[in-house]
């Protein structure tokens, strides 16, 4: 099975240079995937390019072996979890309605999805905070209240932006043990970006790493 796959992809905005020039790979195993690199070489661009959001500059991209735009219903397998900014008009909810959101707008809550939002609340280290406002949480906390709004559906694939951003090194370190123990026991393909990997290699399958070079054009390595 495909997960990610990407054909000549090049990645960037009209009318601009483009950011990432063509390359191309697949994914097609569970685990978690680094997209590494320095600011504005393209990082967040190729994750929105991979869900759909932004148009690629050429090539295509296929998940569960569907193109990307055409593939009906493909959003049922994938969460995505933004950086903090994107989610400020949700700071006033209480964070078991924060997580709630990730059942979609149109889900007929049940007893049953309260049991499944509090049991995952506890597997993400939150139990306790369901009444707590989200804006209360700190940084680490909100990751992990992210992360558990995206998976409440129960995803085969996620993709997060910049998680361990504003984490100290114990919280980074607790949010990929978990990570990690969702791509092992629920078969989940993460994609992650960040700046850097070096204290969690032994966690990650694969890494893909931008360059950018004095030419302002960014090289790509998919390992």
């Amino acid at each position: 099975m495909s997960y990610l796959s990407w054909e000549n992809l090049a990645v960037g905005y009209p009318n601009k240079h483009p950011l990432i020039h063509p390359f191309s790979g697949e994914v097609n195993q569970p685990g978690i995937y680094a997209v590494v690199g320095q600011n504005g070489c393209g990082k967040s661009t190729l994750l929105k390019t991979w869900l759909g959001l932004i148009k690629p500059l050429r090539g295509k991209v296929c998940i569960n072996n569907m193109p990307i735009p055409n593939a009906h219903d493909i959003s049922q397998g994938i969460a995505y979890v933004p950086q903090f900014h994107a989610v400020n008009r949700y700071f006033h909810l209480t964070v078991q309605d924060f997580v709630k959101q990730g059942f979609g707008p149109h889900h007929n809550l049940m007893e049953s999805d309260i049991e499944k939002i509090l049991n995952t609340l506890t597997e993400w280290q939150l139990a306790g905070y369901e009444k707590r406002s989200f804006h209360e949480l700190s940084g680490g906390q909100k990751t992990r209240a992210m992360i558990a709004r995206a998976i409440i559906s129960k995803p085969k694939m996620l993709f997060l932006d910049e998680p361990l951003a504003s984490l100290d090194s114990c919280c980074q370190l607790q949010l990929m043990d978990t990570l990690f123990e969702l791509s092992k026991e629920k078969k989940v393909c993460i994609f992650m970006i960040d700046h850097h990997f070096e204290n969690f290699e032994s966690y990650i399958s694969g890494k893909i790493t931008f360059t950018r070079r004095h030419d302002q054009e960014t090289s790509v390595v998919f390992i």
